[in-house]
C-alpha cells in the first residue's frame, strides 16, 4: 500500500509532537505571511471596535474548551483523513481568494480557519478533528458582523428596549418624558443610540451560551434553548441596563449617565445578569438528576 505523504514527507512515520510541529510551523508561517493582513485587521476590530465586546474573550472560550479535552486529545492515536482534509484546505483557499478579491477580511479569516481545520484532519485525522473542531470554528465568533446587518440588529433591539425600559421606569414612578429615542429626565436629556440599543448584549449572550451549551448540553433540544434564550435574554438586560441608568441618573444625579458610570453600570449587569441565569441553570439541571440509593 503507498504511503501517504505531503510533498515527500511520510505522515504516517511522524510522532504526535512532529506532527503538531509540522502543523503550528505551517500556521505561523501562513499567519505571518499571506494570513497576516486579514489576521492584523481582526485584532484591530477587536481591539478598537465599540459595538461588541465579546470577540476579546473568545480566544480564552476556545483555549478553556480545548484545555477541558487535552488529556483525552492526548491519549488518540494520529490518523490520516487526507480526502476530508484536502477537501477542506481547498474550501480555505477558495475563501481566500474570495475575501482578497473583495478586499475583506472576514472571509479571509475564515480561510485561516479552514485551513487549520483541514490540516489537522490530514495531520491527525477525524477523532482528534471531532475533539477540536468546535473550539477551532468557534474563534469565528471574533469576526465583526457586516455593518448593514449589525445596525438592522441594534435598530430592532433600540426600539424593544427603549419602550421596555421607558414603560418600567415610569412604573417605579420616574418622571420622564420620551421623544423617539430622546429620553428627558428633570435634571437630565439621554439620547439611546445603537451603541445603547442591547444589541452588544444580544451578541455576547450569543456567543457565550453558544460555548455554555457546547460545554454543559448535550442534547439537541437543551442546547437550542440555551441559544435561542440570549434573545429574550438580551432585551430583559437591555431593558433592565436602561432603567438602571435613568434610575441612578434620577435619583443621584447627571454625573450618572455619563460615560464612565455608565460603562461600570452596564458591565455590572450583564455580569450580574449572566452569572443569575448560570447559577439558575446550573441549580435547575442538578435538581433534574434522578438521586441513586
Amino acid at each position: 500500500m503507498k504511503e501517504r505523504t505531503i510533498t515527500g514527507l511520510n505522515i504516517a512515520s511522524l510522532s504526535s509532537k512532529s506532527r503538531w510541529l509540522i502543523f503550528f510551523s505551517i500556521m505561523a508561517a501562513l499567519g505571518v505571511t499571506i494570513c497576516g493582513k486579514p489576521l492584523y485587521a481582526l485584532a484591530v476590530a477587536v481591539l478598537q471596535r465599540n459595538d461588541s465586546s465579546h470577540g476579546l474573550f473568545v480566544p480564552f472560550i476556545s483555549a478553556y474548551l480545548i484545555w477541558l479535552k487535552l488529556d483525552k486529545i492526548k491519549r488518540l492515536t494520529p490518523q490520516i483523513a487526507m480526502i476530508p482534509g484536502s477537501a477542506m484546505m481547498i474550501a480555505g483557499a477558495v475563501f481566500f481568494i474570495l475575501g482578497h478579491s473583495n478586499e475583506g477580511f472576514p472571509l479571509s479569516v475564515l480561510s485561516f480557519l479552514l485551513i487549520a481545520g483541514g490540516l489537522i484532519l490530514v495531520m491527525f485525522g477525524t477523532k482528534v478533528f471531532k475533539e477540536i473542531g468546535f473550539p477551532l470554528f468557534f474563534l469565528a465568533a471574533m469576526i465583526p458582523l457586516p455593518n448593514a446587518v449589525y445596525i438592522q440588529m441594534a435598530d430592532w433591539m433600540r426600539q424593544a428596549t427603549t419602550w421596555g425600559s421607558v414603560s418600567f421606569a415610569k412604573f417605579l414612578g420616574i418622571p420622564l418624558l420620551r421623544d423617539g429615542y430622546d429620553i428627558y429626565l428633570p435634571n437630565s436629556h439621554l439620547v439611546v443610540g445603537y451603541s445603547c440599543s442591547g444589541v452588544r448584549y444580544l451578541l455576547s449572550f450569543v456567543v457565550f451560551g453558544v460555548a455554555y451549551a457546547f460545554r454543559f448540553k448535550q442534547s439537541f433540544k437543551g442546547r437550542a434553548l440555551v441559544v435561542g434564550g440570549a434573545l429574550p435574554l438580551s432585551i430583559a438586560g437591555g431593558v433592565l441596563r436602561l432603567s438602571v441608568i435613568f434610575f441612578s441618573g434620577y435619583y443621584i444625579g447627571p454625573i450618572m449617565v455619563e460615560h464612565g458610570p455608565h460603562v461600570i453600570l452596564s458591565w455590572t449587569v450583564f455580569t450580574v445578569l449572566l452569572a443569575s441565569v448560570i447559577l439558575l441553570d446550573q441549580y435547575l439541571s442538578k435538581k433534574k438528576v434522578p438521586k441513586v440509593n
